[in-house]
């Protein structure tokens, strides 16, 4: 029994040598290592749940940004057809105020060639279809008389009119179109 308690005291003791007492403290330093390590694995853990979280983020703003540019292209191709359809509603009002002025002025023609008489007055020149004055338009009855198939045909279609009928029947509807009604009889 002795023996026992000589065991149990130098036991005791055991603490108090410095290999003993040493080892105790790496245990505990390394008991501290592996608590932050731990620490450090759970962080890392963290980190890299974050980083999925950023790039399903990310992958969806990409997404968001294919759709928003998709939304953009949808909406510059009406916006497009919309400057092309004002562009060409611009060019026929043009055609229009041209062809309106065109008409304005060939009715003032017609009204001053209305009062030419027969053989003595000068006739007013029309405009034709291209805005620009006829070329050749004859300057009164005796030019009227001269004019051949050919000759009558180019003042009609100039002026927009058919090409059908005789000489006679030409020149009649061209008299009559540009007012000359003194050069009918």
């Amino acid at each position: 029994m002795e023996s026992l308690h000589t065991f149990t005291t130098e036991f005791g003791r055991a603490a108090n040598i410095p290999a003993f007492n040493e080892g105790a403290q790496i245990l505990a330093t390394l008991q501290e290592i592996r608590q932050e390590m731990a620490g450090l694995q759970q962080g890392q853990a963290d980190h890299e749940q974050r980083l999925v979280e950023v790039q399903q983020n990310v992958g969806e703003l990409q997404q968001n940004v294919e759709e928003l540019q998709q939304n953009v292209e949808g909406l510059q191709q009406p916006e497009l057809e919309l400057q092309q359809g004002q562009a060409g509603i611009l060019e026929q009002l043009q055609r229009l105020r041209d062809d309106g002025s065109r008409q304005d002025k060939n009715s003032v023609a017609r009204a001053i060639n209305s009062t030419v008489p027969h053989r003595a007055g000068v006739l007013e020149p029309f405009y034709g279809l291209n805005g620009q004055l006829i070329p050749d338009f004859p300057r009164g009855a005796a030019d009227i008389a001269r004019l051949n198939g050919n000759a009558i045909n180019a003042l009609l279609v100039a002026l927009g009119l058919e090409v059908t009928g005789t000489v006679p029947v030409r020149k009649a509807r061209f008299q009559k179109y540009i007012g000359f009604a003194a050069g009918l009889n």
